[in-house]
């Protein structure tokens, strides 16, 4: 035999709007910069989604609309004779543009800290030996505990912590 939800206790009964009002995932987009998309593409499944408060997508234009956050996965890209990081420039100038606007942005730098340029704007990780992948994964967690849900239970972003804790990541 079984009990009609109606004669269970409040706390166990299930609102079926509850669905309606549950927070709408963080959405994170990555910028590419020396990556191939498909290449970043076939991690997107796989990145930590942390019980559905990270939602990932790859962004193709500046504006990213949408997003509440921007990772840009850069790829070290030194010419023969020299350490001069061309993505980074790239990326660079869009940290300085970041800095103006009301998201958080983060760098991911997917090679050893001694590639980056002496000037940087904004927050930058170093993955220094861990492939791209990998150290997009810790970022992944360190995004995750930067995020919290506002008076409205949307999750929104702690600029100041993600800065504090993007550092961890650094090689």
């Amino acid at each position: 035999m079984t009990k009609s939800t109606d004669s269970l206790p409040r706390e166990y009964a299930v609102d079926p709007g509850a669905h309606r009002n549950s927070p709408q995932p963080l959405q994170v987009a990555l910028r590419l910069w020396g990556f191939d998309e498909r290449e970043v593409r076939s991690w997107i499944d796989d990145l930590p989604s942390l019980d559905g408060t990270l939602n990932w997508s790859i962004a193709r234009e500046r504006a990213a609309d949408g997003a509440a956050v921007v990772v840009h996965v850069v790829k070290p890209s030194p010419r023969a004779q020299d350490a001069f990081c061309w993505n980074c420039v790239g990326a660079n100038r869009a940290m300085v543009c970041a800095l103006e606007g009301t998201r958080p942005e983060i760098v991911l730098f997917a090679g050893d800290a001694a590639q980056l340029p002496r000037r940087r704007a904004g927050v930058w990780s170093v993955a220094g030996d861990m492939p791209a992948y990998a150290a997009l994964q810790a970022l992944a967690y360190m995004i995750g505990a930067s995020a919290g849900k506002g008076a409205n239970g949307q999750f929104g972003m702690r600029r100041d912590l993600l800065a504090v804790i993007a550092q961890r990541l650094d090689a």
